[in-house]
């Protein structure tokens, strides 16, 4: 059994014994070690959705607005190895020359990225 549908049985477990009315929302929030808050979104999502609404949301990866696009970071990669031993500062400025406008900042997190941040993991 996965985390995800062990998660899910559970909050199903919970919801079936609060239909049962035996106990107290908050004992079994207790008993199950649960919030009453994360109790009442699922509820919340239970009587929109049904018991499919227990289940775990898949998250989609948040889109970075400041993110280095991939022809720039290809044109980064592609100075450092015609020049291993320039930094990131020294990168920008020559780039900046090029047409290319990126900040020394995103260049270093393109090296670090790709395991070339220092000059020696760039000459090697």
């Amino acid at each position: 059994m996965s985390e995800k549908e062990f998660l899910y049985q559970m909050r199903l477990r919970i919801f079936q014994e609060v239909d049962k009315k035996r106990e107290k929302i908050t004992f079994l929030c207790k008993k199950y070690g649960v919030s009453r808050s994360w109790f009442y979104k699922w509820k919340k999502r239970r009587d929109k959705e049904g018991d499919e609404g227990l289940r775990s949301k898949i998250r989609a990866r948040p889109k970075m607005p400041n993110c280095v696009s991939k022809e720039i970071e290809e044109e980064i990669l592609k100075f450092c190895f015609q020049y291993p031993t320039y930094g990131p500062e020294r990168i920008e400025q020559e780039l900046k020359l090029r047409g290319i406008n990126c900040g020394h900042t995103g260049i270093y997190n393109v090296l670090k990225r790709t395991n070339l941040n220092t000059a020696q993991q760039r000459l090697e």
